[in-house]
């Protein structure tokens, strides 16, 4: 998949902007505060939904505006030519179209245009708490096994119920129906485990060749803790922790609480022991191996859309990585102040380079 045309209004500071971009490489330069992150928040809010930076509609909406609008042009690989557009309101309405017909669901365009977000912080991809972990693992997962998100979506409305019922049970009584629920949370809680596991699995092979080319220096694993008590089931690890449940009127285990682990070749969490710049790095590699995963398992190549480039990592690193996105053919739209000589690692048709200032964006000449 590569996003063939983007347009844009009444988002932030751009007032209309209508760019054409390569299947390779896109640099948006500019100075601080011309539009440029905002551009690809847009292309987030096509895909996911929603923006990175923000829950609030309104704050993204253009000032004096009533909606904003993001329109793209894709070439999918399995679909041929389509057109995806989302239209938000301020009274949060959302209305999504693709080829012109409406769709309810956001995570048809999501299917359709598998993004990895980098920002500046993405080290907080280690240094952050399990939810960070936990939202890589399900966006991964989402695109490469059917049946995921469904399943996902189905054990976290039985979470939901199951948490009601406990904080509305006190200790002494429905005790039948929280084990109905419990018994559909077991049941649904070991499917999303053995998806994740699975996904896990494929995933640490392009991780650890990802890794290697970026530095070989770094020997780190992927592993997956589950959310309960090693050598469990989930069956009894919920049944040990029914008291402590009503106590906290909460389910304290559980795929909700699941970490990926980034550990070192002694068996340290790498967090404790990587720099940002390393952290940053094993973050970059994570990217790239799920992106390479995405391309193996269905046959769609991923959107890169990439902050700041550069910063806190060397000018190496940085050729390494372009190197490698390019090897993958993935398409790239990426945000600099300055000009970054990282044209050279798309050649030819495969990179165009734009001027974003005071809420407008030209191509130049690259």
């Amino acid at each position: 998949m590569y996003l063939e045309r983007l347009e844009v209004s009444s988002f932030r500071n751009l007032t209309s902007v209508q760019i054409e971009l390569s299947a390779g490489l896109n640099m948006l330069v500019g100075p601080n505060g011309s539009g440029k992150t905002a551009l690809l928040e847009a292309v987030h809010v096509l895909s996911r939904g929603r923006s990175f930076r923000t829950r609030s509609t309104a704050s993204v909406i253009k000032h004096d505006n009533d909606a904003l609008v993001v329109r793209g042009v894709l070439q999918d690989e399995h679909r041929g030519r389509l057109s995806a557009a989302i239209s938000k309101h301020s009274n949060n309405r959302t209305e999504l179209k693709i080829n012109g017909e409406p769709e309810k669901r956001l995570s048809e365009v999501a299917g359709l245009l598998p993004i990895q977000l980098l920002l500046p912080n993405a080290a907080d991809l280690l240094f952050s708490g399990p939810g960070v972990r936990r939202q890589f693992l399900d966006w991964g997962a989402f695109h490469v096994k059917p049946s995921y998100l469904p399943t996902l979506r189905d054990y976290q409305k039985v979470l939901k119920q199951r948490n009601a019922l406990l904080r509305q049970m006190n200790g002494n009584n429905a005790r039948e129906e929280l084990e109905t629920w419990t018994s559909r949370l077991v049941l649904l809680a070991d499917q999303v485990t053995n998806l994740r596991e699975v996904y896990m699995g494929t995933l640490k092979e392009p991780f650890n060749v990802a890794l290697k080319a970026l530095d070989a220096e770094l020997e780190l694993h992927l592993g997956y803790t589950t959310g309960w008590r090693s050598g469990l089931s989930f069956a009894d690890a919920i049944k040990e922790s029914t008291e402590r449940d009503l106590a906290h009127g909460a389910t304290q285990c559980g795929p909700h609480r699941a970490d990926i682990g980034v550990t070192t070749g002694r068996g340290v969490e790498a967090a404790s022991e990587l720099s940002r710049g390393q952290a940053k790095t094993v973050a970059h590699a994570m990217s790239l191996a799920q992106a390479k995963l995405t391309e193996s398992s269905v046959g769609r190549r991923s959107l890169f859309l990439i902050d700041d480039v550069g910063a806190e990592l060397d000018t190496q690193h940085s050729e390494r990585f372009f190197s490698l996105l390019s090897g993958l053919n993935c398409q790239v739209i990426a945000t600099s102040t300055l000009e970054p000589a990282l044209l050279g690692a798309f050649s030819g048709e495969r990179q165009k380079s734009f001027h974003v200032e005071q809420g407008t964006c030209c191509e130049t000449d690259a």
